[in-house]
């Protein structure tokens, strides 16, 4: 390959980045629909097995609609799981989700609902959507490689 060939392949690859970075623009609900994911996780773990069951199943029927609604809308379903400047966030999400489950454990009373796990679920809601909206962020930033609003 002459460098000719190699720097207007670099550039064809720059311009895939670029016209990514500007799809990945997601809608604030789409945001919100992944912290409502985490947050009613978080929840059922509080709650009496029936009630947990419902939330879960809940929250798995959000996240297919989000993964389905991605794929409609933009063409594709873009992982928080990658490699790259976003990992560090998705690890510390992770994290952060698990710490809140465990103190959803700690509250939960076998037979009845236990109205602080919604609190939690509450709290890991707002957290988890305003990550994502940062994830988003640092996401488009490492495909331009420049900071974008």
């Amino acid at each position: 390959m002459t460098p000719d060939k190699a720097a207007a392949a670099l550039a064809s690859i720059d311009r895939t980045h670029e016209r990514l970075a500007q799809r990945t623009r997601w809608p604030w609900h789409r945001h919100a629909m992944f912290g409502l994911v985490e947050g009613l996780m978080v929840a059922a773990v509080a709650q009496p097995l029936a009630h947990a069951g419902a939330m879960f199943l809940a929250a798995m029927v959000l996240l297919i609609s989000c993964i389905l609604g991605d794929r409609r809308r933009d063409g594709m379903f873009v992982s928080g799981w990658q490699a790259g400047a976003t990992r560090p966030l998705t690890f510390v999400i992770l994290l952060f989700v698990l710490a809140m489950a465990v103190l959803a454990v700690g509250v939960r009373e076998a037979s009845e609902a236990a109205p602080i796990g919604y609190v939690l679920g509450g709290l890991t809601f707002a957290v988890c959507t305003a990550a994502s909206l940062l994830w988003e962020k640092i996401y488009r930033t490492d495909l331009t490689g420049i900071s974008q609003p």
